[in-house]
Order: structure tokens, then sequence, then C-alpha cells
């Protein structure tokens, strides 16, 4: 202890050495700074630092303390500098922008305080990254600009990749998967009009290698095509009559010596370039090898050549000059007229086909191969079992032999599945790949077959598979009416690149030419529209009525009232009593059987009411006696559609004394069945749905609906096709695209509910189903039959279900927020622009072009109008006119429209009553005088219209040339009236026109007393004393005064009444109006003026984004993602709007609001994946179900929150007034949670027959759910990368590998 006591002592002194040698130290660094520096100024800030030190006072004598605080100042290294210090070793720059202060010092220091600085000289800015260059069009000997553009840098493109380009040509990233994208990448430009033509020729240019690539050589080896031009110098025969002048202009080029000046301007180039580090733009260049440039005479007498030699039916190819009239108006799609074309030269129009068909094509099949042949798209509608597929054959052996891609699109999964089947087995020597959310087999296939959600996630996440494809092919377009997923067809359309062709396969439907001419405008491509409306196979429709069959319209399509008639007179002679039905379910009736109830709907055009107020349904005995007349006629197999599930199973029951199979094909059936569910597990084998199916498959007897187990539903479709099924009950699920073609169909009714309510089928629905039957190459005709039971169909409503339109293609454009995000994010196209490409945009942006010119020429009108000369008629006098006149129109029609709601207008504007009114039209307008005949009870507007005796011609303020003119009619100004309106005519015959409240100039005091029936029985006494009341008010119209109502008028009325007072008043002051005899003409151009600016503004209004529908929508979005910090108050995607990108399955606001608020953390996986069902299960509004609560607390903890947040999301919805779809808006009020407990016991490892004692759903919409809450689960794993939650993402990967097993994810029959 002693000897640590004397080291702390030993230290002690020497620190006290030290300091006193730091002392030491200071004063001789102060002495040696008074030697040095001899100005006073600096002496005294070297002195100032050490004595004028602020010591406290009971420390002024303490020299330990003071030399610490003078070592812990001056001598310790601090990072904190004061500004007295600082202004000693550093000089801050003085710009302009700064304003100094100097009445605020430092009394320190002395420095001049900033009031303000620009601190831009600190801030280090990088280079400017410039991405176009200039290119300049020269003209002349002497190459004078004339003309720029500006187009993208060649260099910028060939670095360009997935993260900062749109090209086609950008390097592809192989740490990405090129099939389906991610969305750290940019899609590829959309090929939209300018777009179109600008990518292909910066793609051509971006793969160019060498200068000596892009030049093109003549024969002799020679450069004569210039770098940027299309031909060389083509040197003319020189004549007798021009030697002279071509003499003169060959000595000028002779003369020219400015190789000097070229050779300066291409190093002042060079180095400009490299400046802004262009490069050579030469080395950018690529190869081509066009051939020598004809002139224009020769390429127009070569192109009529050509036309000789083509067959009189192509029409496609022949040369058509441009000329002023047809180069504006651009009509992209073209109907193709087959009806009188047999195409016997087709072998020679395509030689080297690449595909062919054991059969002879029909014509519709050959022209579209010609113009894929061509390279153009087409647009193919025809009925079921036309043929259609053979085109999209065609399409998939043309990717083959051009070693690119095709991808098939379908509506639904399923319908993908058997495609990829019906593929496989087509094509031997071509891959066929399928991509779903879950499977991708063969993705490096020619053929990709996918639903268009797959591909527009694609395109949205910039798959490079993208740039591979050549055709996309669109099966069943006529779904694009779908509500839900109608925009999804849109979206993929807009957003395919521009060298993509399209295939667009559909049902006739009544608008194809304007489909297809909306995808060719938006896409600038040609699209031949192919329609074929007669069916190979014709069709017989039937009625059955009391066990009768009665043709009712014939092969051709031809109503037959007579048979029609029949049916009325069968059931009204011995009706039969339909069985009870009540609650809308199925009851027993006495005798056993099953029947179905529907509520009463309202009646259609043409029906009577009382057909509607009953249901008659078939009996027990129905099917049974109509399958086996069928089977007697050889009429089977047969479908019949049923529009009911359950009805489905139960009139499948019926038949349960029929069998359709015998031994032997019972026996197929049953190895077909054995081998179909041997890949399932024991207990699922033994479901009752499965064990129920193969007792009605081995029996011939199937039924069909979306209840049905996936693998059972595949089952029956096989056993359809293979022909072992004869009898098939089926909802319209059946006929959604499934090529299984039978020999009859069989309607149990024409009325199916919607989901709102009772309706009958339309034109299409029932086309699409009849389309079934008949089975080409095997029926001569195929057979309808529409049941009746006990009351009689209408005639009118039969028709129009059976022979009516069928429903066109209208646009289901919406927005929706992972739409809006996208775009946002990718900025490849703004959200402005896919509104104005939609179809639903298709009317207005068709007539931009047109609108466009029309401005034009309205500016070069408004701006060469001429104004006259007068003393009178001022510049500044005509404007505050015309200022005034148009305020005055504006409020007089205003007043009178304010008018129209007064108790007393039929008081005020009593029969009889003189009025002064305008006809007004594009051209002219024409006051006129007359007298109130009638009021009409309608309304056309906001105005009330009137019936009016017109008593003299209509007097025009202009003459007939030079246009219309208005001026306001004012009473109790005479002179004014006589030097501006002239004088009125009596008419030649006394009309009744029809006039609207709007349209009325002036109400006068006086009234006519006529007899108007005595006018209508030519009474001359009464004629006469209205000719000579309209010549008294013609002579003396300058003196009419104005009846002004006082009473009952509304606060509106007089406000506007009391504005038209001080107008008249302000018009009064100018006395150019009544002085001036030719004011009218003076007046003209100025309204003129006025009305072109007015023209040409409601034309840029038309033309510009402001007048798109859903822009409006748009906003109120905007400002819902802003308000939820999606995105930032720039429009910048931030964090929680790229993991909402990632969600494509709709409500993607509440998931990411659920992800991000770590809702998720405190649930294990099979709870998540449970809450997560309420997103994908729709719910149901039937009051039968049972309430379904959640079978844990925690479980009911997570509906709460879930409920809570969407809560929030629906008050900031209804904030802003964004417009919200059904599901969306019932979303609380459907049981959606129904499922919760289903899904949590599946995960939880229950199995599946133990899960359905529980669900109040049937197998198929659970299989449906999980399978959509494996997508859902995928898709959060995808947003957890990008939050950087490895916990979430390791709890939706388990809950993938407990939802995915057994036979809810059983694999594909037709895999």
């Amino acid at each position: 202890m002693k000897e640590t006591e004397r080291e702390r002592e030993s230290e002690r002194q020497t620190d006290r050495q030290t300091d006193n040698n730091t002392m030491v130290s200071i004063s001789e660094l102060y002495s040696s700074l008074k030697e040095i520096v001899d100005d006073d100024d600096h002496l005294q800030l070297f002195e100032d630092k050490l004595t004028k030190l602020d010591f406290e006072k009971e420390y002024d004598n303490n020299v330990e303390y003071q030399n610490d605080k003078i070592r812990k100042d001056y001598l310790q290294v601090n990072p904190n500098f004061d500004w007295s210090l600082l202004d000693m070793f550093q000089s801050v720059p003085n710009m302009d922008s700064a304003v100094f202060d100097s009445s605020n010092n430092n009394n320190n220091n002395n420095r001049t305080s900033l009031k303000s600085y620009d601190y831009k000289q600190f801030i280090d800015l990088p280079e400017f990254q410039n991405k176009t260059n200039f290119v300049f069009h020269r003209n002349g000997i002497d190459g004078h600009i004339e003309t720029y553009e500006e187009k993208t840098s060649l260099k910028d493109l060939k670095e360009a990749n997935g993260a900062n380009s749109l090209s086609i040509t950008r390097k592809i990233n192989g740490r990405v998967d090129k099939i389906t994208g991610t969305l750290n990448q940019l899609p590829f430009q959309p090929g939209l009009n300018e777009s179109t033509r600008e990518v292909s020729v910066l793609n051509s240019a971006a793969a160019a290698t060498t200068p000596q690539q892009q030049l093109h050589r003549d024969s002799l080896g020679l450069f004569d095509v210039p770098p940027g031009m299309k031909r060389g110098i083509q040197p003319l025969i020189p004549t007798e009559t021009n030697n002279s002048s071509l003499d003169n202009d060959l000595n000028k080029l002779t003369e020219l010596d400015n190789g000097e000046e070229v050779e300066e301007e291409l190093i002042s180039y060079d180095a400009s370039s490299s400046t802004a580090k262009h490069g050579n733009i030469l080395q950018q260049l690529e190869k081509t090898d066009a051939p020598k440039q004809p002139s224009m005479q020769e390429s127009k007498e070569n192109n009529v050549e050509i036309d000789s030699l083509l067959p009189e039916t192509i029409d496609f190819a022949r040369y058509v000059p441009k000329t002023k009239d047809n180069e504006g108006e651009k009509v992209w799609a073209h109907v193709v007229d087959i009806h009188h074309r047999t195409l016997s030269n087709f072998s020679q129009l395509v030689p080297n086909p690449a595909r062919t068909w054991p059969f002879e094509l029909d014509t519709f099949q050959k022209e579209a191969i010609i113009h894929l042949e061509q390279g153009d798209s087409v647009f193919i509608a025809a009925h079921t079992s036309a043929g259609k597929t053979v085109v999209a054959e065609y399409a998939i052996a043309m990717t083959k032999r051009n070693m690119t891609k095709t991808i098939y699109t379908s509506p639904i999964k399923a319908l993908s599945n058997q495609k990829f089947r019906d593929f496989k087995q087509d094509f031997e020597d071509v891959e066929i790949g399928l991509i779903t959310g879950d499977v991708q087999i063969n993705p490096e296939a020619n053929c990709l077959i996918m639903t268009t959600e797959i591909l527009r996630s694609m395109l949205y996440k910039g798959a490079d598979l993208i740039r591979d494809v050549e055709f996309v092919i669109f099966d069943e377009v006529h779904y694009v009416n779908d509500q839900d997923r109608g925009v999804v067809w849109e979206e993929v359309i807009i957003m395919l690149p521009a060298h993509v062709k399209f295939i667009l396969l559909s049902a006739t439907v009544p608008n194809t030419f304007e489909f297809a001419n909306w995808i060719g405008r938006t896409k600038q491509k040609n699209i031949y529209v192919i329609s074929t409306p007669k069916r190979p196979v014709p069709l017989v429709i039937n009625l059955w009525t009391k066990n009768t069959l009665i043709p009712v319209i014939n092969q051709d399509r031809k109503f037959l009232p007579e048979n029609f008639k029949k049916h009325k007179d069968l059931l009204s002679g011995a009706p039969e009593k339909p069985t009870k039905q009540t609650n809308n379910k199925l009851v027993k009736s006495k005798n056993g059987s099953n029947n179905t109830n529907n509520n009463r709907i309202t009646s259609a055009k043409g029906s009577a009411q009382k057909s509607f107020s009953r249901f008659s349904g078939p009996s027990k005995t129905t099917w049974p006696t109509l399958i086996n007349y069928l089977k007697s006629k050889d009429l089977l197999p047969a479908v019949l559609f049923v529009f009911s599930k359950k009805r489905c199973e139960d009139y499948a029951d019926w038949l349960d004394g029929l069998n359709f199979c015998g031994n032997r094909e019972s026996s197929k059936i049953h190895m077909i069945i054995e081998r179909s569910i041997s890949r399932l597990k024991k207990e699922d084998r033994e479901l009752p749905q499965i064990v129920k199916m193969r007792q009605l498959l081995e029996r011939g007897i199937a039924v069909h609906h979306g209840g049905l187990l996936p693998i059972v539903k595949e089952l029956v479709e096989i056993l359809f096709a293979e022909g072992f099924i004869k009898v098939l009950f089926a909802t319209e699920t059946f006929a959604m695209g499934l090529n299984l073609p039978t020999r009859t169909v069989v309607f149990t009714e024409i009325r199916k509910h919607d989901g709102n309510s009772q309706r009958f089928l339309n034109p299409g629905e029932f086309t699409q189903m009849a389309g079934r039957a008949g089975r080409r190459g095997l029926d001569t005709f195929g057979t309808v039959i529409v049941m009746t039971y006990t009351d009689p169909l209408e005639p009118v409503t039969f028709k129009e279900v059976t022979l009516g339109v069928p429903t066109k293609l209208k646009s289901q454009f919406r927005l929706t927020y992972n739409m809006i995000l996208n775009l946002l994010r990718i900025e490849a196209l703004r959200v402005e622009e896919m509104i104005k490409y939609s179809f639903s945009e298709d009317n207005t942006q068709s007539i931009l072009p047109e609108n466009e010119k029309q401005i034009k020429l309205l500016k070069e009108k408004s701006e060469s109008i001429e104004y006259g000369s007068c003393s009178l008629c001022t510049k500044q006098s005509l404007d505050a006119i015309m200022g005034l006149v148009a305020e005055y129109k504006h409020v007089k029609s205003l007043y009178m429209e304010s008018l129209s709601q007064l108790k007393r207008l039929n008081q005020f504007l009593r029969k009889g009553k003189v009025l002064v009114y305008r006809e007004e039209t594009s051209s002219s307008i024409l006051f006129k005088l007359g007298c109130v005949f009638r009021h009409h009870n309608k309304t056309s507007g906001a105005s009330t219209t009137l019936a009016v005796l017109n008593l003299s011609q209509g007097l025009s303020l202009s003459s007939e040339d030079e246009g219309k003119i208005y001026l306001p009619f004012l009473p109790n100004r005479p002179a004014y009236l006589k030097n501006v309106f002239k004088k009125f005519t009596v008419a030649d015959s006394f009309t009744i026109e029809d006039i609207a409240l709007t349209d009325i100039e002036l109400v006068t005091k006086y009234s006519c007393d006529i007899s108007v029936g005595k006018l209508f029985q030519k009474d001359e006494n009464e004629y006469k004393k209205l000719k000579t009341i309209a010549d008294t008010l013609v002579e003396s119209f300058s003196t009419i005064t104005e009846e002004r109502i006082i009473s009952s008028l509304t606060v509106n009325c007089h406000q506007y009444r009391d504005q038209i007072s001080q107008i008249k008043h302000k018009l009064s002051a100018y006395d150019c109006m009544v002085s001036c005899p030719n004011f009218v003409l003076h007046f003209y151009p100025k309204y003129f003026q006025y009305e072109m600016e007015n023209e040409i503004s409601r034309l840029t209004h038309l033309t510009s984004d402001e007048n798109l529908k859903l822009l409006p929508d748009y906003e109120q979005r905007l400002k819902v993602l802003k308000e939820a910090e999606f995105i930032d108050d720039h429009f910048n995607v931030v964090l929680k709007g790229r993991v909402a990108c990632e969600i494509n399955g709709g409500f993607e606001l509440v998931i990411t609001e659920l992800i991000l608020d770590n809702f998720l953390a405190d649930f294990s996986p099979e709870e998540i994946v449970a809450l997560f069902s309420v997103f994908v299960y729709d719910g149901s509004n039937r009051n039968d179900l049972p309430d379904m609560k959640p079978s844990t607390p925690r479980l009911l903890v997570g509906k709460t929150k879930i409920e809570e947040i969407y809560s929030k999301m629906l008050k900031i919805f209804e904030k802003y007034q964004v417009p919200l779809t059904i599901e969306e808006e019932q979303f609380l009020e459907r049981q959606r949670f129904g499922l919760l407990n289903v899904v949590y016991e599946w995960a939880r490892g229950l199995t599946f027959k133990e899960i359905m004692n529980i669900s109040p759903e049937s197998e198929g919409t659970i299989v449906r759910v999980i399978n959509r809450l494996d997508e859902i689960c995928r898709q959060l794993k995808s947003a957890s990368l990008i939050i950087g939650n490895s916990e979430l993402h390791a709890k939706m990967s388990e809950a993938q590998e407990l939802i995915k097993r057994d036979i809810v994810f059983a694999a594909s029959l037709y895999l």
C-alpha cells in the first residue's frame, strides 16, 4: 500500500512539472509571436486569446485552475470550433445571392451576420447525364440546317439493363428468373402510338457494330447511300435542253472547296461529343443491305405493275398513294369479306406453310393464315366449334419455324390445363409449356399457356421471356365483359411491347370491328377482322312440351310461329300441376320428387306478368322420359344445363333406374377412374363425392359444376370427351371455353339468378351454351331443346333469347391500387395514358386526330380575322361589348332555367303569351316572334320545353356567307333594336315549334287571344285575326316591353335578374351600338373570334387528359395512397407501396397494412393462413349458413384486428369518395370469415373428409380457396423480402407446406 501511495505522489509531482513547463512554453510562444508580427491588430489578436480569458473571480489567483482551463481550451483536440477561430483559418466565399446584415454585430468578434445565404457552392453537383442527342437535318449544297430532332443516345442503349431501361435490347439479367421477372426490373416499353416507331428505330440502331456495316455499297463495291439518308445521288441523263443548267451546277460544285471547313466542323463535333460522353455514333450503326432505291416515278410504276399481277382477291399488298385526304384518317381494323371468296390459289399464296391438316381448311381459316404470314394481327370471331383453334395452332407452328415464342392466354386456370393437354397431343414436334401460379412445366417451350393474370404480372415485372414472344393468343375474348377480370385483358393489351402480334379468338359479337380498331389504333398495328356467322353444324331449336318435341327455329334460324303456337295449345289443354316449392329450397312433393322454387321476377318486354307469378318445374318423371326419347331418336350424348349446383345433383339422382353403359364400357370407365384417383390417398379416394360420382359415371351419367373437386371435374371432362358419358347435368361453367361438343343441348330453363335477381339469359349466354350442340363431321345438325312445363313461353321473350343480338364487347376498365402503384413505380406509362388507351376511352381517342386538325384550322382562322376601321367602334369598345354580351347570354340562360322551378310558371307563360325566342343551329342564330301554344310535361335536361306558335320569319343579324352572330334583344331601347335587328317579317305560314325555356329571349306583356281549334279547322276569320296580330307585333317590335314577374321568385331568380339589369345598364354606355349604322358588321369579327376561341377551348379540353372519365377517380385514389403513406408528396412509391405491388389478388392496401403493422408476428403459420382466407373467400349472403365463430381466442383477436384495419381504410375511402366494388363495400357484411376454422384445421393436419364435416361450402369451393391461399402465401414471401422480414418469410414458407397436401393439391389429370 505504501509503495502505491509513493507511486501516486510521484505522478502528481511529474504532472506539476509538466504544467510549469507548459506555461513557460506558452509564454515563450507569445514572446516569439510578438517579435515576428509587426501588425498591432494581429498582435492584439494573439494577446486577447490569453489575457482576456474569462476566469471566475474566485479562481483569479488559482494558477493551477488557469493552467487547466488554458490546456483544455487551446491544447486539447476539440472538433467544435467557434466562429472566431474559424474566421482565422478560413474565408467564407461571398456570392451575389448573399445578403448581409451589417446592423447585427457580434461584440466578441465584430463578425457580420448573414440574413440569407446561397450554399450551392458547397454542393458538388454530378455531371448531367444526357441520354439524348440532337440530330440536325440539313439541306442544300451548303448544308444549311432546316430542322432537328432529339433521339435517344445509342451509347446509353448499349449499356441499358433491366434497372434503368425499357428497351427490348437491354442486357439480360442472369440473376433474375426470366420467366417471372422481378419488381426490381422495369417493364419493356409498351408499343403505343409514336413509341412504336421510335422503339423499332432505336432497337435496330442499338444492335449496330461498325460504320461499314451500316453503309450500303453498289454493284461495284462503292458506298452509294450516305448514313441517315434513304438513297444516294441519282444523276439525271443530260439532254439538249438542260445541258447548260447542269454544267452550271457542276461548275458550282467544282468551285466549291470547303474541305477545310468540313474538317474543322468534324473536329469540333468530335470534341463536343467526347465532352458530352456520346462517343462515336458511327460505331453504333447497324449493317443493312438496302437495295438501290429507284426514283419516285419508277417506284410508282413498279407498284402498279405488281398490282396487276396480284390476284383479284388480294388487297392487302396493293399500292395506295398517299393523299391529303387519306393521310390523317387512319383505319387500323380491316374487315375481311369471306362470303364470296374460295381462295383456290391458297397453296400459291402460302407455298411453304408452317403446318398442314388432313382436311380442307375453311375460307376464314385460310384468310387468317395468309395475314399471319404477312406479319399482321387477326381477330377471329366465330361460333363455337367453328375451328378457331386452327388459327392458334398455325401461329404456334410459325413460332417453331421462326424460333420465337407464342403465349396462349385463357380466362381460367382449368382451361389452361385442358389446352396444355390438347396441344401436347396435337403437336409432336413443338414444345408446349404451362405456367401457373404454382406450376411451371417446360418454361423454355415455343408455346407457353397461362392465364391473363400471369401474363400481366410478367409484363409489370419485365420478364425477359417477353422479348422472344412473337404472338399472344387471347382465347375467349368475349370474357373481357367480365366485371371482375375484364380489366386485366385491357391492361395486358396496352402493356405488350410493339413487336408482339395479336391473335384474338372470340364468339360472335356485334362490335368486333370497334374492338379491333381500338387495339390497332392503340398499338399502331393493322389488324384484320375475320368473322364467320354461319355455323359449320347448324342448330335446330325445339320446345319440349307434354312429352312432345316441337321444332320452333329451323336450321336457317327462321322462327316458326305456327309450331310455337302448338306448345301453348298443348299446355292449355291439360296443364300439369307443378310440384310445391318454398323458400328457395328443394322440397319433397307428395310423390317424392325434388323440385326448385324461383322467386317472382320482373316481367320482360312482350310477356305477360301473369306468366311469372309462379314457377313451373319438372317432375321426377320428366328427365327419364326425355332421356329415353333422345335415346330412341339417337340424340345422345346430351348436356342438360341447370343453373343450380344442387339441382344438378338432384336431377342426376332422378335417373337412378337408367344405365347407358354395357359391361365393356363400364369396365373401361372403371379403369380410367382407378387410374385417375390412384394418385390420391386411400382416405381421399373414399370421399362421399368421389364415391357418388363413381356410381354415376359407371352408368354413363355425370354432373359438372363449380362445387366439384377439380380432379372430379377433369375426370368428367375426359370421360365425356372419350364418349363414355351420355347424359351430363352441368352449370354454365361447362360452356366456358371447354371444347367438348355434344349431340344435344337441353335448357332446363332460360332464366337464372345472376347474384342479384332472376333474369332471362341474354343472347350471348344462350349462344355460348347452345353452341355445344352439333359435332363437326358426325352430325348434320345440332339439336337444342328448351323445356316447358306448365306455363307457356312468350314468343317475344323466346325470340329475344334465342335469336337476339349477342352482347357487345364493353370495357370493364377500372383503376386498381395495384395498377396505380405499379405504373407510378415503373414510370414507363403514366396512369393517365393507361386510362387514355383503355377501350372505355376509345370513342374519345379515335376522334383525337380530327379534333387536333380542327383546332389547327380554327387557330388559323382566328389569326386571320381582319377588323374594319371605324371611329365609333374602337377595339376597346368591341372587346368590352363582347364580354358583356357573352355574360348576358349566360346569365339569361341561368335565369330562365331557374324560372322553370316556379310553381306559377304556367301563369307567367300562359297560353297566348307573346315571346321573342332564338332558334340556334351550328351555322345560324334566328330570332323569332311567337306565342305560347302549350306546356309539355316532359323536360329536356334542366329546361322545360314549350310548344310555340311561330308568328314571324327567322331574323338573322348576319348574312348567310358570314355565319352566326348573337346580340341581346333589349326591350325599351327602340333605337338599338332598329339599328341592330332592323325589321321582322311576318311568317308565310304559322307553324308550331318546340323550344326550350332557355331559348326564350324576351317574355312580353302582350298576349294573343286565338282559338287554336279554329286554326286547325282552317277558319279564315281566325287566321286573319292572327295575321293582324302578327303584323302589329312585327311593325311595333322596337317598342315591345318586357313582362316582369315579381312574386314567388327564388333567391337565385332575384340575383340573376339583378345581374341582367346591371349588364343592360353597362351596355347602354356604348353609343356605337346605336350610332354606328354598321355596328353589326363591325361587331361580327369580334363575335366570330369569340366563337372560335370557345370552340378551340372545347376541343382542347376534349383532347386533354382533363377529359378522361376516370381522371377524378384517379385523383381521389392518389389522395388515399398519399394519406395511407403508400406514396410521398411527390408521388414516389415508398416502401409500403412496393409491398402493395406484390399483392395482386385484391385488397392490397389492407394486406400491406397488416404486414407492416407487425400484426403477423404474434401468430403461427396455421393462424396466419386461416386469417388470410378472408381475402380469398367471397363470403355468402345466405341466411341458412351457421354462424362460424373463430374456434380459438387468438383467431378471434386476429379477426377483430382485420376488421379494425379494414374499417380504418374504409373511412379513408369514404373520406375521398372513392368508388367501391360490391365486394369491397360488403366486405364486413358478408360472411367472409366463414372458412376461418376450416382452413385452420386443414393447416393443422386434419383430413379433407374431417374438414368437410365442419365446412359450410362444397368441396370445390374449399379447394379453390386453399389454392388461392397458396398464391397469397407466395406473394407475402416476396413482400417479406422487400421489407427484410426473414421471420415472416419463414412462416409463409411453412404455411405453404402445411396447406399443400393431399387432394387439395393433387396434380391435374391434364398434366
